[in-house]
Parts: structure tokens; C-alpha cells; sequence
């Protein structure tokens, strides 16, 4: 399944895919209908290539990162383990994570950081002794879109007595925080190649700033980083660890795209350049589960 996915993101698209939702401040308009219509085409290009069923879902998620690919996918499989039994068909759900006050088959709640909540068909709202599945568009659901470091598609959405439309129980974190940590992986794999890539053809005093050691070293020590993360998250029983595993994967993206930024010096904080785009990205997806400090606490 991964390589066909794989061969979909070749070529043109994964440039595009890389900025489908890259939307500074106060941007709007035309160019962010362009974005929502290639959000919609590759998202009909994955759910038709069997990207909904779960199978191989870690590597799918690796190869997700390192496009930098934003939307609901890995929330649709988290909702999809959660709510087995509705009838979800290919339809994107995203989850609003929060505490909720339930009555008489309705929730109220105020869910920060919902990613892709104007474009999703069901909201999952986790965070209580159980969960809910609820319509998108009822008129009881108030959506707006954050202004933050990702420059993303994050919504604080609002819930006033919105009718259920089926329970489930609390969620089990293990397969979403394994799959968050394999798309971290992958981003932090294709911005330590964009930092390959620079050293190599970055010239001063004559020659590639790759043939310093010290910059040799550093950028092998992060792809041997690189790959022992890639091991954690491809291991049969990273469920049985799977916070601990989300915590490393995600202090490594911070840390390897941080380096990769000084490695490009200002030519990284260029719009065009995407060293700023990795290291915005991972600023965003290495909290969006929890903070390092909070996976590290005991679990209940």
C-alpha cells in the first residue's frame, strides 16, 4: 500500500503537498481556495489508494511527515479504531480533544487546536471517561481559525448542547501517539536531507561547507538519531511505549530542524526556502498530542 502512495507523491505534487496548507496571517481568499482544493484532491487521491484502512498505517504516516502533508488523514484512523461500528465511509473526521459536559445525548466543550475543523465531516471529542462522535456543520458548532506558529489549518471549535451522534469509550492513545511519532520521523527526515542537500551545495572559501568536519559530524550524529527513532516507531510492541516513543521522536524533530535552520543561516527564513517550513511544522506536530514533559509522566 505504502508504495503505491509513495509513487502518488512523487513528482510535482509533493512540492505542493509540502504548502497545501502553509497559510500566513491574515491570508485568505483565492489563494486559500487553491489550497483547499488540492487538500480535496489529495486527500480523494489517498482514501482511493486505501489509505482509510488502516493497513500499514505507520509507514503511511512516516511517508505523510516527510511530505509535510496537513489534514485530517491520521485523525480519521484514530476516530475510525475509536468509533468501529459507525458507518464513517471515507469521510475526514478530526479530533477535538478537551473536557465536556454531557446531557440528555448533547456535549458542550471548547476545543482548542482542531485541526482542519472547517473541512471535516464528524468531530471525535476525546479527553472524558468517554468519547463523542458528532456532525460537523450543525448549527450548534462555532469554528475559528488560529493564528499560530504552523500557520496552519488549527481551530478553537465550540460545542453548545451539540447532539451525539454515537458514544464510544475514553481513547486508547497507543496507535495515535505511535502514528504521530512515525510522521515525525518522517519530517525530521526530510529536513535533515534538505540540510544534506544545502551542505552539500552551499560553497565558502572555495568549497562545499559539507567537507567541514564539524558539520560532517553533526549531520551524521542526527541521521544515526534519525534512524533509532525510525526503530522505536517500527517496533512490534511500540505500543507498550508509545509515550515515550512520541516524546523522543518529537524533542528529535525540534532539535534537527532547529539545526538544519542554522545550517541554511538566513537563507533558511526565506519564504521560498523550506528549512523555516520544517522547523514551523514541528514547532506545531511535536505538542499536538502532548508535550514531551506530559508524555513523560506516568501513566495511567
Amino acid at each position: 500500500m505504502t508504495t503505491t502512495i509513495a509513487e502518488f507523491f512523487e513528482g510535482d505534487l509533493a512540492p505542493l503537498v509540502r504548502r497545501m496548507a502553509d497559510r500566513p496571517r491574515g491570508e485568505g481568499g483565492d489563494t486559500d481556495d487553491d489550497r483547499r482544493e488540492t487538500r480535496a484532491m489529495v486527500w480523494e487521491g489517498l482514501a482511493g489508494l486505501g489509505a482509510l484502512d488502516g493497513t500499514d498505517a505507520v509507514s503511511l504516516a512516516e511517508l505523510l511527515g516527510s511530505v509535510l502533508y496537513q489534514g485530517p488523514l491520521l485523525d480519521t484512523l484514530t476516530a475510525r479504531e475509536l468509533f468501529p461500528d459507525a458507518d464513517l465511509g471515507q469521510a475526514p473526521v478530526a479530533l477535538a480533544v478537551g473536557s465536556y459536559d454531557d446531557q440528555d445525548g448533547t456535549i458542550s466543550a471548547r476545543c482548542d487546536f482542531v485541526g482542519f475543523a472547517a473541512e471535516v465531516d464528524h468531530f471525535a471529542v476525546v479527553g472524558g471517561a468517554r468519547s463523542a462522535l458528532v456532525q460537523a456543520g450543525h448549527p450548534s458548532i462555532t469554528t475559528r481559525r488560529h493564528e499560530e506558529t504552523g500557520r496552519g489549518e488549527l481551530y478553537r471549535v465550540d460545542f453548545a448542547d451539540t447532539p451525539v451522534t454515537t458514544w464510544a469509550g475514553p481513547v486508547a492513545w497507543e496507535g495515535a501517539r505511535v502514528r504521530q511519532a512515525a510522521y515525525l520521523v518522517g519530517l525530521t527526515q526530510a529536513a535533515l536531507d534538505h540540510a544534506v542537500d544545502y551542505a552539500k551545495t552551499r560553497r565558502q572559501f572555495g568549497r562545499a561547507i559539507g567537507a567541514n568536519q564539524a558539520l560532517s559530524f553533526r549531520l551524521a550524529e542526527m541521521s544515526m538519531h534519525v534512524d533509532a527513532a525510525r526503530l522505536l516507531v517500527h517496533d512490534p510492541d511500540a505500543s507498550g511505549h508509545a509515550a515515550a516513543t512520541l516524546a523522543a521522536a518529537a524533542d528529535l524533530a525540534r532539535t534537527v530542524t532547529t539545526r538544519t535552520m542554522q545550517i541554511h543561516g538566513a537563507a533558511g527564513m526565506r519564504s521560498d526556502d523550506d528549512a523555516q517550513l520544517y522547523y514551523r511544522r514541528a514547532a506545531a506536530e511535536s505538542v499536538r498530542l502532548g508535550t514531551p514533559s506530559q508524555l513523560r509522566q506516568p501513566q495511567e
